[in-house]
């Protein structure tokens, strides 16, 4: 019994380190690029603070034949600003390219600019924030704020922190 305790505490520390360790590589060997975004609600009373972000490489176009739930591929490039936008979105995972992973997802908010319904959910969509700073978050985003998000080289993605 206290042999079969013992293992099952260690699987458990071996996957709870294991996905500590993934999101630290994905922090200390991604790029770092400034995405634009649209944010949408500030603020939960369960959870407290936090911001609901859209970002603008997240729109399917009106003529993608994606499928909900589909995972995709977003090609980005960038300019001198270090700004991404989107290059192309693919079902291929690239190769020789920085490009960010994303499942294709209903959409978050009313805005036209997302008309088709259709977004890219890349898992950096809400980022939690000190009490009482939601709202100045929220409005700083609003005026031309950019998020720093780190991608790696298989796509996965890590908010880093907030720009002006």
């Amino acid at each position: 019994m206290r042999k079969s305790a013992l293992i099952i505490v260690c699987l458990w520390l071996f996957l709870i380190c294991g996905f500590v360790l993934t999101q630290e590589i994905t922090l200390r060997t991604g790029k770092e690029v400034l995405l634009k975004t649209v944010p949408v609600d500030p603020r939960d009373l369960l959870r407290g603070d936090y911001v609901i972000l859209n970002y603008e490489i997240a729109q399917l176009p009106h003529e993608s034949s994606f499928g909900y739930n589909e995972t995709v591929y977003v090609i980005l490039d960038t300019g001198s600003d270090n700004i991404a936008h989107v290059k192309s979105i693919t079902d291929i995972k690239p190769s020789g390219e920085m490009y960010i992973k994303g499942k294709v997802d209903g959409c978050n908010t009313t805005i036209p600019l997302f008309k088709n319904g259709k977004c890219i959910n890349f898992g950096i969509e809400s980022y939690f924030v000190k009490e009482g700073t939601g709202k100045k978050l929220e409005k700083d985003l609003r005026n031309g704020t950019l998020v720093r998000v780190v991608i790696d080289k298989n796509g996965r993605s890590k908010i880093r922190g907030f720009e002006k």
